[in-house]
């Protein structure tokens, strides 16, 4: 099945969908939309510009990957933060990256080495979001979570274990959800660590073999789940439920 308009090629409607599904996640990853907001079907019909089968499409493979939530008959929302949901996603990445990065280390070669290497340079040149208007601090944020995914990515694509990054590439997602609402809405000096540092030696620890990158990588993780908690612990993320919730069952996409 094709669909096309008439400022436009005839475009596959699979390739449709799977563009709308990357754009809605990434708006979702932003925080475009604010927690708890009901996701209006004629709001995202204009905001993307397609037809209601690709966006449904999408927004199906969001819910099913914990990027919304399905409410019955109310549609579909924007998940809540929680801190309980932050410690279980941070939980289950902490210990499916850390056994990936081992089996990495010990499958990896010189062209691994190289890519981890190349990674974390590319990640090195991308400074942190600084205090500033808040769409110029998204962007900004966007670009190193991107080159930060890279980063991690590189790290263990060594391993010998398919099934084993898809679920790892999962969870990276979801942190980051958490992580960019803590890079926005907080000074930078509050990270009161080195970011950079960590992950340089984190790259030369795996390049070198050290036993101790595990360790590292462990350590760097726990400190990242650590610097988003404390979001909850200061009130900048309310668990509080959202007021958008006054609009029709008919209007939400379902």
């Amino acid at each position: 099945m094709v669909t096309s308009d008439s400022a436009g090629p005839v475009v596959p409607s699979r390739t449709l969908a799977e563009h709308i599904y990357e754009q809605l996640k990434t708006d979702l990853i932003a925080g475009a939309f604010a927690p708890g907001a009901a996701l209006l079907t004629r709001e995202l019909l204009a905001r993307y510009g397609c037809g209601i089968s690709p966006l449904r499409e999408a927004v199906a493979r969001l819910v099913g990957e914990g990027f919304l939530a399905a409410s019955g008959h109310r549609g579909v929302r924007v998940p809540q933060p929680s801190r309980a949901d932050l410690d279980d996603i941070y939980r289950i990445r902490i210990l499916l990256e850390c056994e990936a990065f081992k089996l990495a280390i010990a499958h990896g070669d010189d062209s691994w080495e190289a890519a981890v290497l190349a990674a974390g340079h590319r990640l090195e040149r991308t400074p942190l979001p600084e205090t500033g208007p808040e769409e110029d601090r998204a962007a900004n944020a966007l670009e190193w979570e991107a080159r930060h995914r890279a980063f991690h990515a590189a790290l263990v694509a060594a391993a010998p274990a398919p099934r084993l990054l898809r679920l790892i590439e999962q969870m990276v997602q979801q942190t980051e959800r958490y992580r960019m609402l803590r890079l926005l809405h907080s000074p930078l000096d509050m990270l009161a660590r080195d970011v950079k540092a960590e992950h340089r030696a984190l790259a030369n620890a795996a390049v070198e073999r050290d036993p101790r990158a595990i360790e590292l990588l462990q350590d760097h993780l726990n400190r990242t789940w650590r610097f988003v908690a404390d979001h909850f612990k200061r009130g900048e993320l309310a668990e509080t439920p959202s007021s958008a919730g006054t609009t029709t069952a008919k209007e939400i996409v379902k």
